[in-house]
């Protein structure tokens, strides 16, 4: 895949995608969450501090892959707050957010999206590094409410023993009837 507004490469179809969430969403706050996650808590506490003064919050990751490649033989490409819009949180209702047009986000690189530069630093909330804990980044004293199987999850051969795996496949187990 390929983003042609930046010349380079997407791993996934929803990499730019995403940002559409306030327009979909309308009002209120809307959770995004790459695929790649398991939720380990109840995804509602995340809404229960959340300031209406800030446009986003995300985990402000200080994330440099170590790897070239990544899941099932991704280029892994790295860019400006990698992995701040894996999981993040969209105030709908915050006035910078209505940038996020369907025109907007097909004529922006996916490097500024991904940035969040349609916003202000001060518009940027944080979240607990435990709701977008990364197997091999997050610090393994955190009692994680959700991880990002961001370089490869247990579905992957070469993954199958990453951290909380067994969790995973037991609540794939849990939802295939």
């Amino acid at each position: 895949m390929w983003d042609v507004v930046s010349d380079a490469p997407m791993a996934t179809e929803f990499a730019c995608s995403r940002f559409l969430v306030p327009m979909l969403a309308e009002t209120g706050w809307a959770l995004f969450a790459d695929c790649d996650v398991l939720f380990r808590d109840n995804v509602c506490r995340l809404f229960e501090t959340l300031d209406r003064n800030k446009a986003v919050y995300v985990v402000k990751h200080d994330y440099h892959p170590k790897n070239a490649v990544k899941m099932d033989g991704q280029v892994q490409v790295g860019y400006n707050r990698k992995l701040w819009s894996a999981v993040c949180i969209f105030n709908c209702d915050h006035p910078s957010n209505k940038a996020l047009t369907l025109d907007y986000v097909n004529s922006t690189p996916g490097r500024d999206l991904h940035a969040f530069k349609w916003l202000k630093d001060s518009e940027i909330g944080s979240l607990h590094q435990a709701w977008h804990w990364v197997p091999g980044h997050s610090s393994t004293r955190i009692d994680p409410k959700c991880v990002h199987f961001t370089e490869g999850g247990p579905w992957f051969a070469d993954y199958r023993d990453v951290p909380f795996a067994d969790e995973w496949r037991a609540e794939l187990r849990r939802c295939v009837v």
